[in-house]
C-alpha cells in the first residue's frame, strides 16, 4: 500500500497539471491539492476560472428606456459596464459525528475576486452583514465531506471608475434574474430586467439582444434554461418557450391552469422541468376555488404553493400533490433540486423558501425570514414550526437537528 502512494506522489508535474486541468470544480480541486505535498505543489494555489464571461465588462445598456417600458420622464442611464457575479453553493457534511447524528450545512460564497469571498443569504442575492462572534474564519474542507449544488447568477453595475452602483435611482441597471447558458463553445446570458422584459446576450457580442415574445407588454416572473431551449413565465402564468439560435418564441399551447399565484418559479429536478407557484391570501382562495374537488378548505396561514410538472411528449403542465423525496428551493436568484435520501437532513416532499411573513421585528438571526411548505401536510411555516427538521445557526447555514 506504502509503495503504491509512493507511485502516486511521484507523477510527473505536467500530466498532474492536466489532470487538475479537467477538475470542474473548486472543492475537486482542493481535494486534489491535498492528496499530497507533490500535488499540491504542482499547480496554483487559486482554482482556475473556466468562465470566460466573469472577467469581462459586460455592455450597458440593454435597451432603451422606451424599449424597457421605463416610463418616468426622471430616469437617466449612468456610464459604466456590468460585471457578471457567481455563487457557489455547498453542502457540508462532518466527517466526524454520530451514527445518529444528522448534521449538514447549506453554504452559498460569493468570490468577486480569486481568494476573496463573502457569505451570501442562501436563498436571495443579499450578503450577510453581521456574523455570530462565533462563525469560523477558516473552514476546512478536509473536515467536510463537500458537494457543490450549484451556482447563482447576477449582473452588478459599475460606474466608469470601477465603484459599483446599486442605487434605484437608475432602473435601467436593476436585474430580476440572470441565468447563464452554454452550448459548445458559445457562452451567454439571458436576464430579466426589473421591468419583466427578457434579454439575452452571446459572448463576442456588443450588445444585448430583446426578446420579441408577441405581447404588447411583457412582465416575466422567471426564465429558465432547458435542454437547449428557454423557457419564460409571466405573471399571469402564460409560459414561451424561446429558441436558442433564432430566439424565435413560441408561446405554449396549453397554458398552466390553475396558476394565478403571486409569483412563479421554474425548477429543474433530476431532468424533469417543474413550476413552483406562490400563493398569497387572495390568490390562494381562487386556487381553491379551481381545485375544490380536491382542496376542501382554504388553509389558515398567510403562504401557499401549488406544483406543476411539465409533460414534454404532450407540451402540458400537470398539476402534481406529491414530488416524492425531492426538496425544490425557490430563491431571488436560483432555484434548485436536491434528493432528501442522498442530502441527508432536509425534508422531502417539500418547498423551501423566503418570506417576509415569517420576518419578526428587529429580527436579523440568519434565516429569519425562511420557511417550508410541505406537500403532504398541506401546511407552510417558518422554520421554527418544523421542530426537528432544521434549525438555523450560522448564516448561510443550516444545521440540521
Amino acid at each position: 500500500m506504502d509503495s503504491d502512494a509512493g507511485q502516486w506522489s511521484h507523477l510527473p508535474k505536467d500530466l498532474l497539471a492536466k489532470i487538475a486541468g479537467r477538475l470542474d470544480t473548486r472543492i475537486d480541486f482542493l481535494h486534489f491539492r491535498g492528496v499530497c505535498s507533490s500535488w499540491m505543489s504542482s499547480v496554483s494555489p487559486t482554482f482556475p476560472r473556466k468562465n470566460p464571461i466573469l472577467s469581462l465588462k459586460l455592455p450597458y445598456p440593454i435597451a432603451s428606456n422606451a424599449n424597457l417600458n421605463i416610463c418616468d420622464p426622471d430616469t437617466r442611464n449612468p456610464h459604466g459596464s456590468f460585471s457578471l457575479i457567481e455563487s457557489t453553493l455547498y453542502y457540508l457534511q462532518p466527517l466526524r459525528q454520530t451514527p445518529d447524528s444528522k448534521e449538514a450545512l447549506l453554504v452559498k460564497l460569493e468570490e468577486p475576486k480569486p481568494g476573496k469571498g463573502r457569505l451570501m443569504d442562501t436563498l436571495s442575492r443579499c450578503a450577510i452583514q453581521h456574523l455570530p462572534k462565533n462563525f469560523p474564519k477558516v473552514l476546512n474542507t478536509l473536515n467536510f465531506r463537500v458537494r457543490e449544488v450549484g451556482k447563482a447568477y447576477g449582473l452588478r453595475f459599475f460606474d466608469v471608475r470601477g465603484k459599483p452602483i446599486t442605487s434605484f435611482e437608475f432602473k435601467s441597471i436593476l436585474i430580476k434574474k440572470v441565468i447563464m447558458f452554454s452550448k459548445g463553445d458559445e457562452y451567454g446570458l439571458m436576464m430579466i430586467h426589473i421591468r419583466g422584459r427578457l434579454a439575452l446576450w452571446r459572448l463576442g457580442e456588443e450588445k444585448w439582444s430583446l426578446i420579441d415574445d408577441g405581447a404588447e407588454k411583457s412582465h416575466f416572473d422567471d426564465v429558465i434554461y432547458y435542454k437547449g431551449r428557454f423557457y419564460a413565465i409571466d405573471y399571469k402564468g402564460r409560459i414561451v418557450v424561446i429558441d436558442a439560435d433564432s430566439l424565435k418564441a413560441t408561446e405554449l399551447a396549453s397554458p398552466v391552469h390553475g396558476s394565478r399565484g403571486t409569483h412563479k418559479h421554474f425548477v429543474e429536478s433530476f431532468g424533469e422541468l417543474f413550476l413552483v407557484d406562490k400563493y398569497l391570501d387572495d390568490e390562494l382562495q381562487i386556487f381553491c376555488n379551481d381545485y375544490s374537488d380536491i382542496v376542501a378548505d382554504v388553509p389558515d396561514y398567510p403562504v401557499h404553493f401549488e406544483v406543476f410538472k411539465f409533460i414534454e411528449e404532450e407540451q402540458k403542465w400537470d398539476w402534481v400533490s406529491d414530488i416524492g423525496d425531492r426538496v425544490l428551493f425557490v430563491g431571488d436568484d436560483r432555484t434548485f433540486s436536491l434528493s432528501s435520501t442522498d442530502f441527508p437532513g432536509f425534508k422531502g416532499n417539500c418547498v423551501y423558501f423566503t418570506q417576509d411573513c415569517f420576518c419578526e421585528e428587529d429580527d436579523d438571526r440568519p434565516g429569519f425570514d425562511a420557511g417550508i411548505f410541505d406537500l403532504e401536510e398541506r401546511i407552510a411555516g417558518p422554520l421554527s414550526a418544523f421542530p426537528g427538521i432544521l434549525v438555523v445557526d450560522f448564516p448561510l447555514a443550516l444545521r440540521i437537528a
